[in-house]
């Protein structure tokens, strides 16, 4: 065993003994005083020789570097700041972790989200009741059906009241039959003739009869007391406006027919009259029978409605949930990234942990004192001032360079990293 490893093994032992703050400050001042000595003999018997004194740095850089690597109290001193930023950065992964785990989670809530969605798009058209849709569930034919006899009932209505309006309110008859009286195909083209306004009020005047059997239709939707109310007052409406059309008309007819001796026409003769009522139904009951088959109509497209809204309600969730996955995607990306991040630099403090970190302030405070009683030995042993200069730059210069060499000429750092290598 080396001298100096003698140094460090008596010193290690003794502080062994001692506990106290007092002790191991006295021990570093007998470490530091024995590397002086130990410099200042080593420096006598090689007569200041540089390379001597290069290789004595060596020896006590090696010494110091096993001795300093085998004490434990060293180690956990100056391995501390690495275990406890290894443990923070392992409770920062953890976070990661959890919240990866999260929106992990949250993906497969969203997509099985997705998957209920679908099943339920196909569901709906079963078994609408279960998704809370009352809906009739009779064929689809009905609703054809009743379409196909709207529309020529429409088209009815059209044609009744232009002409009804038109022979009512604008034309001069001349004939008293019924039918011309009140079904001129010529009545819009006619009205349109006499004017605009007249052609207006002739073309748009079904369109609010119609307008009447909407309401009507609206009302009905609505179970109460005071939409029943409402319907049998629309009715009333029609009935008034229908049966001022054939007073109208019948009032014509009667002007042409009556004569000298004929009373003057009034309500009790146009309400004995056949023909009042015969245009009074041809209007009021095609009218209800539209109404009743517009109503039953609606109510069937509300059904397919219904289920329609249902399944475009369903892809817009869907829509919505596959933006929140990619939202969610977004966001896992960078936490990953992070936790690769931060388990390479565990795996980084774990090596540095397992393996070992080399004192520079500690040494460099034994080296120096080696170095002073190396070059003291040189002041006092050589009389001439020349070859004690010659000795002391060139013996500074190997100091420089074994500085150097081992990367410890800087004390703004702890110590030096000695890592496991897997």
């Amino acid at each position: 065993m080396s001298p100096l490893r003698k140094i460090f093994t008596l010193k290690n032992k003794e502080s062994k003994k001692e506990n106290s703050k007092v002790n191991i400050e006295e021990d570093v001042k007998s470490i530091k005083l024995t590397f002086f000595e130990s410099g200042y003999g080593s420096s006598k018997q090689a007569e200041g020789d540089s390379r001597i004194f290069k290789a004595c740095l060596e020896n006590v850089y090696m010494d110091y570097k096993g001795k300093c690597r085998e004490n434990e109290n060293l180690q956990k001193e100056l391995k501390a700041p690495y275990i406890n930023e290894k443990g923070r950065v392992e409770t920062e992964l953890k976070k990661r972790k959890t919240a990866l785990g999260l929106l992990e989670e949250s993906i497969i809530n969203v997509e099985q989200k997705i998957i209920s969605l679908r099943n339920d798009m196909v569901e709906v058209r079963r078994v609408p009741e279960k998704f809370g849709l009352d809906v009739d569930k009779k064929p689809k034919a009905q609703f054809y059906l009743g379409l196909a006899v709207l529309i020529p009932i429409t088209f009815y209505l059209l044609v009744f009241y232009m002409s009804a309006s038109f022979s009512a309110f604008f034309k001069n008859f001349d004939t008293d039959e019924l039918s011309a009286a009140i079904f001129d195909g010529n009545a819009l083209t006619k009205a349109i003739r006499d004017g605009w306004l007249e052609g207006v009020f002739v073309a748009t005047i079904p369109f609010a009869f119609m307008g009447l059997g909407y309401l009507v239709h609206m009302f009905l939707k609505h179970k109460s007391w005071l939409s029943y109310v409402k319907v049998t007052l629309l009715f009333a409406i029609t009935f008034i406006f229908d049966a001022i059309l054939a007073y109208q008309i019948e009032n014509k007819i009667y002007e042409i027919q009556k004569t000298p001796d004929s009373p003057a026409f009034d309500l009790y003769i146009a309400f004995s009259s056949v023909e009042f009522w015969g245009i009074i139904f041809a209007g009021f009951v095609v009218y209800i029978i539209w109404g009743l088959v517009f109503d039953f109509i609606m109510k069937e497209y509300e059904n397919f409605d219904k289920i329609k809204t249902f399944i475009s309600g369903k892809r817009d969730d869907i829509k919505n949930s596959e933006l929140n996955i990619s939202k969610l995607i977004q966001k896992i990306n960078p936490i990953k990234e992070e936790i690769v991040g931060l388990e390479g630099k565990i795996v980084d403090l774990q090596r540095t942990i397992d393996g070992f970190v080399f004192s520079n302030k500690h040494y460099l405070t034994y080296h120096a004192e080696y170095v002073k009683g190396w070059f003291l030995a040189i002041a006092d042993n050589f009389d001439s001032l020349k070859r004690r200069e010659e000795l002391l730059s060139s013996c500074q210069e190997e100091e420089l360079k074994h500085l150097k060499e081992h990367d410890i000429d800087n004390e703004d750092y702890e110590g030096r990293l000695y890592k496991v290598v897997n």
